[in-house]
């Protein structure tokens, strides 16, 4: 088959101007790797740093540290952990994991001071008891010294 400039077409299905075909197999599409090619990928799933580690939020730790520690340092526990996600969504991973570092500190010093509140409150309430039982015996002692009169009777 000819074109009107007298140079001959390639026939459907050739590739014209002899070229061979393409070394190391089909090229995958928009500079991704091929199927099952060593070594590919951007880093891991998404919301993993280039490292490969998972950077912690402690989101559990920091609802727990809010009943147990108190409310302000739980509140602000809660919020840095939810700074970690957003980081790590935004790409942000130095950022990511100051605000980590930051989550693991409130809750560490919540966790403590809630530990001692605990011990000191225990310690209370048995001191609490111990004396109120001391207080009992030592009314019902002088009580039971006294002679009541019940006003119907000459005492």
């Amino acid at each position: 088959m000819t074109n009107p400039y007298g140079q001959q077409q390639p026939g459907y299905g050739q590739q014209p101007g002899g070229y061979g075909p393409p070394s190391g197999g089909m090229p995958a599409p928009y500079g991704q790797p091929a199927y099952g090619a060593p070594g590919g990928g951007f880093g891991g799933p998404p919301g993993m740093p280039p490292g490969g580690q998972d950077i912690p939020d402690y989101k559990g730790w920091a609802i727990v540290s809010l009943f147990l520690g108190g409310v302000i340092l739980g509140i602000f526990a809660i919020m840095k952990s939810n700074e970690v996600g957003q980081y790590k969504m935004q790409g942000n991973y130095a950022m990511a994991e100051q605000a980590s570092r930051t989550t693991k500190t409130l809750c560490l010093i919540s966790t403590i001071l809630g530990g001692i509140g605990c011990v000191v409150a225990i310690i209370m309430i048995i001191v609490a008891i111990a004396a109120g039982t001391a207080a009992y015996d030592s009314y019902s002692e002088i009580t039971s010294s006294y002679d009541y009169c019940d006003y119907t009777t000459s005492c």
